[in-house]
């Protein structure tokens, strides 16, 4: 019922809380969770929480569901009576009563109260970067090469749960004074339904992080927001409109129209970055590549896919490429949207033949129907070359040949 963050000091639902004797209930109902609230009437609630328990009384402050104003303020309250930092009052509230989904805006009106206000900004100083999901394919090779010219930090998912809220997010990039976020955390599994949600909101938490902090934010949404044309070969520029096909295509979808809409409304700088499929060492996507290696390592028969529209083909851009990309568009401060690709697309029947001769495998490649309709999508990274002077430099041979260095050794002279 209370949730006491210490002997003296708890927060609580209004509806659920009941007399208590020796108990001051500080009733906060009247302020709003988001902003507008007067920098007096915040002070005043503080001043009488503060008041209370300097003369020891247990005090007990309450609002609707006991989640945001009653934990902004007791977080303002905790501050003066033990006389640290209001950021260090949220964490041991927050620890406290295990509530993570307090609200930015109120946190801020505290804030403003307790003459504790600092606003980053962006675009003054050198590059410091946060990025969510530093721990993935992508993210461990761009934090190894952010982090040799730049201030980064990737707090692991045990430390940082965009799930939960974003007041740890947005504690992280005051204390490390970050004005670059790179978004990269997605759900373990991206293809059901339930990722659909879980995804916008990640990207919510971090867009509401972004804005209170006048933060710069890069997100690297896919090709996959074009998967639904119907075509043999589809060379895709920016102006291409968006025709998603499948639940990750249409979040991806979801995602850029809320950044959009955030760029609208807040003033949001965003830089995203639609990709081909991203493959390179320490990876295990795209997944036929390695199920292509698996089967021609054990001379086992490989088998590719015909649809409707004729051969798959992909357009593959190895990740040491799109590291370069995502740099390139940080030393830019560019804003907008930029596809990304090598300009080249391949059949998966001819990566597998190339992949059965380079390995010497005895394997044989044969090609089953499928009455649907592949996305044989090429990216024109024109636009990019132009704005960020960014171009692929690895074609899709190098990047497989390096791969299979990495898997099974370097190539033998009598190799093709």
């Amino acid at each position: 019922m209370i949730r006491w963050i210490t002997q003296n000091l708890g927060t609580a639902s209004a509806s659920n809380l009941t007399t208590i004797d020796d108990v001051f209930v500080l009733d906060v109902r009247d302020l709003v969770d988001k902003n507008g609230n007067s920098v007096s009437n915040i002070k005043e609630k503080i001043e009488k929480g503060l008041h209370h328990l300097q003369h020891g009384s247990r005090v007990v402050v309450c609002c609707d569901y006991g989640i945001s104003r009653s934990n902004a303020i007791a977080a303002g309250i905790l501050a003066r009576h033990i006389s640290v930092s209001f950021d260090q009052a949220i964490e041991l509230v927050m620890r406290a009563t295990g509530e993570q989904e307090i609200k930015l805006d109120p946190l801020r009106s505290v804030r403003i109260a307790l003459d504790e206000e600092e606003c980053l900004q962006t675009g003054e100083s050198s590059p410091r970067i946060l990025v969510t999901g530093g721990n993935g394919f992508v993210g461990r090779a761009l934090v190894r090469q952010l982090a040799q010219s730049y201030y980064t930090i990737a707090p692991p998912r045990g430390d940082l749960d965009l799930t939960a809220g974003s007041v740890t997010l947005d504690l992280l990039v005051r204390r490390h004074r970050i004005n670059h976020i790179v978004h990269l955390a997605n759900p373990h599994v991206l293809t059901t339904i339930g990722a659909v949600g879980e995804t916008l909101t990640l990207l919510r938490n971090v867009l509401e992080v972004c804005k209170e902090n006048r933060v710069r934010l890069i997100y690297p949404s896919g090709w996959e927001v074009y998967s639904g044309y119907r075509t043999s070969n589809l060379f895709a520029n920016e102006a291409l409109p968006l025709l998603p096909k499948g639940p990750y295509g249409e979040t991806k979808l979801l995602c850029e129209n809320l950044i959009q809409h955030h760029r609208q409304v807040h003033g949001l700088e965003c830089g995203l970055l639609r990709s081909s499929p991203l493959y390179g060492d320490h990876g295990d996507r795209p997944r036929f590549i390695y199920n292509f290696i698996s089967k021609a390592l054990r001379n086992e028969q490989i088998t590719t896919h015909r649809y409707l529209n004729g051969e798959p083909r992909l357009d593959l851009l190895h990740i040491e490429d799109f590291v370069r990309a995502v740099t390139a568009v940080i030393e830019a401060n560019f804003v907008g949207a930029l596809n990304l690709g090598s300009g080249r697309a391949v059949g998966t029947m001819e990566i597998a033949e190339w992949i059965v001769r380079q390995t010497g495998s005895s394997s044989t490649v044969e090609s089953k129907e499928i009455d649907d309709y592949a996305a044989n999508i090429t990216m024109d990274f024109s636009s990019a070359m132009k704005l960020v002077s960014w171009q692929p430099a690895t074609s899709w041979e190098t990047g497989l040949r390096q791969l299979l260095a990495v898997t099974i050794g370097p190539p033998s002279k009598d190799r093709g």
